[in-house]
């Protein structure tokens, strides 16, 4: 564990730890980062991911803390060099933004809200384009599967090549950074999961939606794709209900997505089911210094 406390006018006001690996970080967040399971859920997503697959090389975990000891903010490095910040006041996010900019952490790109990311970006004082401007959705009320025709199925394991040419599809098109796992590893996990949907019309298998269930009672759905031929008969809509359903067969959970704000017929079809818009986040990626 590594500590840097931050002097201002006369008092110690931040310090940023880094904890050795995901469950230290884990026991001392938890509490504080399901206060805000929606805000907070990229960074829920990466550490139950290191949690239960472990880490995969070149991960860091940090916490900053009041002058009274509290929790105040929390990230997450993950193994493509993207941070995951938590959601956190703009005083936290600015001592957090120095530690990491005068320790010469290398970040790839960072994710969180808004307001925090625009605080920290500015802090860290390096040249950065966003990829991705991102709303945050949260179901509510009714599912509503509208009016497609056929019936939802979980994905299984004869799926697989038709599930990685449509995942290889789904990240060509959002322009999805590259990551290290291979694809054929990552879907056929998700596939043992029992995380992905699959709308099936006439014995053909025309949409899917992925969604896994996160700490906090909460889950969090993606990717959603339809091949562009099927798109327009509301498969999307389908199997995006059928997989918020899907993820909360054990438990009611608060289900969350996010979307790319500027594609509208994607939030029309999202709305449509329920989801309702309460945050903006993106992404942003930093240039190579």
């Amino acid at each position: 564990m590594v500590a840097c406390g931050f002097f201002v006018t006369g008092v110690w006001k931040m310090t940023v730890v880094e904890h050795a690996d995901a469950p230290t970080l884990w026991r001392e967040a938890e509490a504080f980062l399901s206060r805000d399971p929606a805000n907070n859920t990229h960074q829920l997503s990466a550490i139950k991911r290191i949690l239960d697959l472990g880490a995969r090389g070149g991960e860091r975990f940090f916490a900053v803390h009041d002058d009274q000891g509290a929790l105040t903010g929390s990230a997450v490095v993950v193994d493509t060099q993207t941070l995951f910040l938590s959601v956190m006041a703009a005083d936290v996010v600015t001592s957090l933004a120095a530690h990491l900019r005068d320790g010469n952490v290398h970040l790839a790109g960072v994710i969180g809200r808004q307001d925090v990311l625009d605080t920290f970006v500015a802090t860290l004082a390096r040249p950065a384009t966003v990829l991705v401007p991102l709303m945050l959705y949260r179901h509510e009320g009714d599912l509503h599967f509208g009016r497609a025709i056929g019936s939802a199925r979980a994905a299984t394991m004869d799926d697989l090549s038709l599930l990685v040419a449509w995942h290889a599809a789904f990240e060509q098109e959002v322009g999805m950074i590259k990551v290290p796992t291979p694809l054929e590893e990552r879907v056929s996990r998700r596939i043992n999961d029992r995380q992905l949907s699959l709308w099936v019309d006439d014995g053909a298998v025309v949409a899917l939606a992925g969604a896994n269930a996160l700490p906090a009672s909460s889950a969090r759905v993606g990717p959603v794709y339809t091949p562009p031929e099927l798109r327009g008969r509301g498969y999307a809509q389908a199997v995006t209900a059928a997989a918020s359903l899907r993820v909360q067969r054990d438990e009611p959970r608060t289900v969350f997505l996010f979307t790319d704000a500027a594609n509208p017929a994607s939030n029309k079809t999202y709305q449509r089911i329920g989801f309702r818009h309460i945050a903006d986040h993106a992404h942003w990626l930093f240039e190579c210094q």
